[in-house]
């Protein structure tokens, strides 16, 4: 409560709810302004010409003239007394900033380089501060000095007091003004905040690949080893998963993180994305990743799936002995008894069959399975 015979300033916690900053200021300037012309009276001339000649009146102007000692016997005791309550409400008035301008004359309370009619008296963040005192209006934890009084989004609401600074659907809060891909535009203001290529409305907070790092700024948002800026988001395979999102971008059966981005046909595209990994004209998804002759090499990558040294792309995936083997990895794929390995792609006879499919090699009219057979007796009796 007052002391009674003081005059007291409206403070920054009497204003209702609403009021306009203007008004609260008008108000208490025009209280002290009374005070202080009554006083000017009875100053010196020296003082009087001090204020005069300053163009904007702060606390150090102020207190040079209100606050210096002067002789009791300079003054009435009426004129004393306005000095007294002037000197008084000097010392209590508020400055938020400390620049050493009372709140009640500075037209940027708090220091953050909006001013005070712009900011208005409002509480956004509900913390009990007005947004003229406040440094974080919105309560997003980045400055108002910082996020200044500019909308980058164009959505009406200045970026101190927009809780979504770039309108990609994450909040300033959890954006925070780092920079994470070193592009010079703070997370909150940057529409591709990892650099990936993919915006961040798209990417979201979401975590693909429960890596503890949102998608937004994960730079492998699935966990493929193959980075989003390769992958993009677009959608190979056509099942509704961008690529980098989708374990298995081309839809081949095979894990991207199996088939990697390198391009082992050397086609242009890379194993994640070809359908046919090796060139060997045997689609990925027929050949798996399974390794049917033990090389150590998977057969989407491999050219000889069955070892046999005739090349896939030759042998095919026909199956002219029906023994339910394709010939890629069928190792007798005529079913003659003797190893393709053995009878080679070669055409001993000339009549366009290679050896390894012509059920009479060297045309003499017996079969191949009868001539192995006979050898085959010829070595046991060696035994």
């Amino acid at each position: 409560m007052a002391r009674e015979g003081r005059t007291l300033l409206p403070s920054r916690r009497d204003a209702p709810r609403g009021q306009n900053v203007s008004t609260m200021k008008l108000a208490a300037s025009f209280t002290a302004g009374l005070l202080l012309v009554v006083g000017l009276v009875a100053l010196s001339a020296q003082s009087s010409s001090l204020l005069a000649s300053t163009s904007e009146v702060d606390m150090s102007t102020v207190e040079n003239v209100f606050m210096a000692p002067k002789a009791k016997a300079q003054y009435t005791k009426s004129q004393a007394k306005i000095l007294s309550e002037a000197r008084q409400i000097l010392k209590e008035a508020d400055d938020t900033d400390k620049d050493r301008t009372p709140d009640m004359i500075d037209d940027d309370s708090d220091g953050d380089g909006i001013t005070d009619a712009q900011e208005g008296v409002g509480d956004p963040d509900h913390d009990g501060v007005g947004n003229f005192l406040d440094t974080d209006s919105d309560g997003d934890t980045i400055s108002d000095r910082e996020e200044k009084w500019v909308d980058a989004d164009g959505d009406g609401k200045p970026n101190s007091l927009d809780p979504d600074s770039d309108n990609d659907g994450i909040p300033d809060k959890h954006e925070t003004d780092v920079d994470t891909n070193g592009d010079g535009v703070s997370d909150y203001l940057d529409d591709d905040s990892d650099g990936d290529g993919i915006s961040d409305k798209v990417e979201t907070e979401a975590d693909s690949d429960s890596d503890g790092t949102a998608d937004y700024l994960d730079d492998d948002s699935d966990g493929d080893k193959i980075s989003d800026k390769v992958e993009t988001n677009i959608d190979a395979d056509g099942d509704g998963a961008p690529n980098n999102l989708d374990p298995d971008a081309d839809g081949d059966g095979i894990k991207d993180i199996l088939e990697t981005a390198e391009d082992k046909d050397g086609d242009g595209v890379g194993n994640y994305l070809d359908l046919d990994s090796d060139g060997d004209l045997l689609k990925d998804v027929l050949e798996m990743a399974i390794d049917s002759d033990g090389d150590g090499t998977k057969n989407y990558l491999d050219n000889d799936d069955d070892g046999d040294n005739i090349p896939d792309s030759i042998e095919g995936n026909r199956d002219p002995d029906m023994d339910g083997k394709a010939n890629y990895l069928d190792n007798d794929s005529d079913g003659d008894g003797a190893s393709d390995a053995l009878e080679t792609n070669q055409d001993s006879d000339g009549d366009g069959s290679p050896n390894y499919q012509d059920m009479d090699s060297d045309a003499d009219g017996i079969p191949d399975s009868v001539e192995v057979s006979a050898v085959m007796v010829t070595l046991n009796r060696r035994k």
